[in-house]
This record gives structure tokens, sequence and C-alpha cells, in this order.
């Protein structure tokens, strides 16, 4: 890990996720996206506005637990050119268990992440990092599409999108589409913010509900 400036299957214990046995694993097939913003520190890192890496063209992937331990969240690096780093984690509190003993990533979106491993128990984490670039603070959140792991722990799939923000300054970010033995085609674009979703649907919603009030008021006309 560089440092700053300055679906889980069921039949597997949780305890084989714990142990260190987890080690990181050499992809058989990855990709990645990058999409940096204009003035981003870290996204000035890779060279250009946007870049695609392959495995096995531009460079190698491995895959593995943070730490040791997949409680702890995911790992992805790439060694090209460059050497990077993409770490996303669950919040290590569990509601549901009352402990603080990290969680399993699942599939879903999660939202106000925070720079790992600082990030606060309640939270999610990220961490991306390269070209001897990261952040002291960050803020941003990631989209987990796919995550599997194979009969020994180790990981099987895992399928994100991201967005990372520099220094907390969430006009500036680097956004992502990260692959790792995965089928799921990485989005060659700008990934969209959570909110921009949201906005979206509303306003399909809003134009649905004036076309149904403009054909009510045409139809009670003729009649």
């Amino acid at each position: 890990m560089i440092l700053s400036k300055v679906i889980a299957p069921a039949l597997f214990s949780i305890s084989i996720f714990a142990s260190s046995a987890a080690s990181a694993a050499l992809a058989i097939d990855a990709e990645v996206y990058l999409q940096s913003d204009p003035g981003s520190y870290v996204g000035g890192g890779i060279g250009a506005p946007s870049v695609t890496w392959v495995h096995g063209i531009d460079g190698i992937f491995y895959g593995g637990p943070n730490y040791g331990s997949f409680l702890h969240g995911v790992d992805i690096s790439y060694q090209g050119d460059n050497y990077w780093d993409f770490q996303f984690a669950a919040p290590t509190y569990d509601r549901a268990t009352n402990t603080n003993d990290g969680q399993l990533l699942q599939v879903g979106m999660y939202t106000h992440a925070q720079r790992f491993p600082f990030n606060s128990p309640t939270k999610p984490g990220i961490n991306i990092d390269g070209a001897g670039r990261g952040n002291n603070t960050e803020s941003g959140w990631f989209d987990v599409l796919q995550i599997s792991y194979d009969a020994q722990g180790n990981l099987d799939q895992f399928a994100v999108d991201f967005k990372q923000f520099d220094e907390g300054n969430t006009d500036i970010g680097l956004y992502g589409s990260l692959r790792f033995n995965s089928d799921i085609p990485v989005h060659l674009s700008a990934v969209p913010e959570p909110t921009t979703n949201l906005m979206m649907l509303l306003g399909l919603a809003g134009v649905a509900a004036v076309a149904l009030s403009s054909k009510r008021r045409t139809s009670d006309t003729a009649s």
C-alpha cells in the first residue's frame, strides 16, 4: 500500500475469511477503467484524462484481502508502468450482532465512504492510490456489483464501480470501474453518482406524472 503525500457463499464458515490463509491471487482476467477529474491529485497519476488497463497486456492484477482477512475488505493491486492499489471495506461494526470485528463485503451500494483503514466503524472504507500519489483524507462511494470466493476462501470474482474524492473535495475525484475475474463489462464512462441516479428516477417519474395528468384532462374534455 502506497503512503499518502507526506456474494459471500453461505456454505463457507466465517472463520475461513477471518483466517490468515487467504492471500493475494494472480488474476485470470481483470480490467480497470479510470477517469480523472481535472485537478485531481491522485487521478493525475494515471497520465491521461482516462485509461483502461487490461490484465496480461498493460500489466498484471492481484486480488486478495485487506490485511490478511476479507472481514477487512478487498484489496486489488495493479502492477504495470506504475503500481496502483484499490481497497474497499464494509463498516467494521455490525449492528445485527453488536460487534466490531469487521464484515464481509456484499453486493450493493456503499455511500459516505472514508479513507481506509481510518474509516469510522460505522462507515465503509475506500482507498485508491498509485504512481506515488495518495490522499491524507478522502471520501467517496463504491458499488459492489459482484463478489464471490472459492472453496479455500480466496477471492474468486469481484466487480466494483467507485468514485473517490480528493482530500474531501467533492468537486474533484477519480472515477473507476474495476473487474477481477468478472464477466461484467467495465463502464467506459464516468460512473454516475448515487444522487444522480436518484434524480434521474425522480425526473422520469415527474415526466410520467405530467403525461398522465395531461391524458386525463384530454379524456375529461372529450367526454
